[in-house]
């Protein structure tokens, strides 16, 4: 009977003995999490799952394949497998359909996606990751700066973390700074807590809404050893901030001209030597402008009228900002040589232009008042060569003996102020390098900002290109630094314009428009390799040590 039952077997075709069976992780995740559909075979084919068929809900961020085979009884089993990584991006009850492999179909699966909260608690841990959003004012005026600070309180430890960046529609947003880690005690618990904060410019009034920031991550069971997540032991989660909502008001009524909201700005002056002025010689005047929550772009250009004894010869302003608790603190620089053509005393202009004061919702006057110079006659050379009737004796060269030891004791003191000077550039530089390399341990996992970019430029939106183009060029040279920063490393002098012109389009007073999203997008590897190339040579003109250890 056992013979008949292996010669049947041996006829039966092998399709018809393989089996197919496809499974989940987990039946209950949340939007935004990955989970993991597992499609097994009991034969081997060259034929791969028919993921065409999920819902559109659902995108697949990978695939990978493994076959096993063994020997039982002499009888070799095969199995074939795949594990597809997941994501649902909102929230509802799905069913991942039959999957063909090989023409035979699995059975459907059934998903519950919930919407993530702004917590995760564990079985002996309420709130044991926390994320939080909030605006430094819940009503603000077109383009005028708003605060948005992220918090992540975290009192467990978690593998593969990452956040993701607020992409908000018509606004343009800027990172202030470096992220800031530090410890708190909250109701007797101890939490790390990790601080990003975010300069957002509404571009157009009415409501604007920052969406929600996801967090993902793998938090490590408890009693886990570092290799927790090869074991097993983990625990993959996703919190989300709740969306928050701005008023954003449009230009007072009966706004014309210059739009400069601001808390606060200030201009004042200086000169490169307070003497009095020489008639023909110039001297410098230096003009500063800064803005609290403005961009430096933003800053207007001075207009010096003509004066009456005096000539103007303005170079260009050097535009920078700083970052303080209050966010963006544009400042712009002129410098202007100032040449008296007479002598006496000279009045220069004053210097105003109108601002909107955010705080006190009234226009005011930034002024430089005007001041009065005083300016002394040239020095006249009157110089009358002397001639000579004489005829010049034979002289025999003359040797001079050096009496003092007076250039020996110069020769010292400049040798150890140079040595002086080249101990202090090697702490500099040491402490810098250990700083950079504490900051970019410190970072999250970054998201695929290239992409984003990308998308962008495709869409073609001015404001969307800026904001995605700062975030990756962050994240290339690993440096927060501004746009005009950046693309000092880029050689070529048709792209540097054309990204000087974008971020102009955006913040500079006369209207401009910029029209290479599309060059933008086949520039970005050229870039990519400008900036990587200007690091390696930064890195090589780096002083060796004096006294490197043996």
């Amino acid at each position: 009977m056992k013979n008949v039952l292996v010669a049947i077997l041996l006829f039966v075709p092998t399709s018809l003995l393989a089996g197919i069976k496809a499974y989940v992780d987990r039946q209950e995740v949340h939007s935004n999490e990955t989970f993991t559909l597992v499609v097994e075979l009991d034969e081997f084919t060259t034929d791969t799952p028919d993921l065409s068929v999920l819902p559109k809900e659902i995108s697949v961020l990978s695939n990978s394949k493994y076959h096993r085979s063994s020997i039982v009884n002499g009888i070799t089993e095969t199995q074939l497998g795949w594990k597809i990584q997941l994501m649902a991006n909102e929230a509802g009850v799905f069913t991942i359909p039959s999957i063909s492999v090989n023409g035979q179909s699995s059975q459907p699966i059934q998903i519950k996606v919930k919407q993530p909260s702004d917590t995760f608690s564990t079985d002996g841990d309420l709130e044991a990751i926390m994320l939080k959003g909030e605006v430094s004012k819940p009503e603000v005026y077109v383009q005028e700066q708003v605060i948005y600070t992220l918090k992540l309180f975290r009192s467990v430890q978690t593998q593969y973390a990452s956040l993701t960046e607020p992409n908000i529609q018509d606004a343009i947003v800027e990172k202030l700074g470096d992220d800031h880690q530090y410890e708190s005690i909250i109701d007797g618990k101890r939490y790390w807590i990790l601080e990003r904060k975010y300069a957002v410019f509404p571009q157009k009034s009415g409501e604007l809404i920052i969406p929600k920031i996801i967090f993902s991550a793998d938090v490590v069971q408890r009693g886990s050893s570092g290799y927790g997540r090869i074991l097993g032991r983990t625990q993959p989660v996703t919190i989300a901030t709740d969306e928050v909502k701005l008023k954003v008001s449009p230009y007072p009524a009966g706004h014309s001209g210059l739009w400069l909201p601001s808390k606060q700005i200030t201009i004042d002056s200086r000169w490169s030597d307070p003497k009095d002025k020489v008639v023909g010689e110039p001297s410098t005047w230096t003009i500063t402008i800064k803005g609290v929550g403005l961009h430096e772009n933003q800053l207007p250009e001075l207009q010096l009228p003509p004066t009456e004894g005096i000539k103007w010869y303005p170079d260009t302003a050097q535009k920078q900002r700083s970052i303080t608790s209050e966010g963006i603190i544009g400042e712009r620089v002129e410098r202007v040589a100032v040449v008296p053509t007479r002598d006496g005393k000279i009045q220069l202009p004053k210097l105003t232009f109108r601002w909107f004061n955010t705080e006190t919702k009234q226009y005011e006057d930034a002024v430089l008042p005007s001041q009065t110079i005083k300016v002394l006659p040239g020095a006249e050379q009157n110089y009358t060569p002397v001639i000579s009737e004489t005829t010049p004796e034979h002289t025999q060269p003359q040797v001079i003996t050096e009496s003092s030891p007076l250039w020996k004791w110069a020769a010292y003191v400049f040798a150890a102020l140079w040595i002086l000077t080249l101990m202090l550039y090697l702490n500099k530089s040491s402490t810098t390098n250990s700083r950079e390399f504490n900051r970019r341990a410190s970072r999250p996992q970054p998201i695929a900002s290239k992409t984003r970019l990308i998308n962008a430029c495709r869409e073609g939106n001015t404001k969307a290109i800026y904001t995605a183009l700062l975030f990756w060029l962050n994240e290339v040279t690993g440096k927060e630094q501004t746009l005009q920063q950046h693309v000092a490393a880029i050689k070529s002098e048709s792209i540097k314009n054309s990204l000087l012109l974008l971020e102009s389009s955006l913040f500079s007073p006369e209207q401009q428009h910029w029209t290479d999203a599309i060059k933008l997008k086949d520039w970005i590897k050229v870039i990519e390799q400008d900036i990587k190339s200007n690091q390696k040579s930064d890195q090589q003109t780096v002083l060796p040590e004096l006294y490197p250890e043996s």
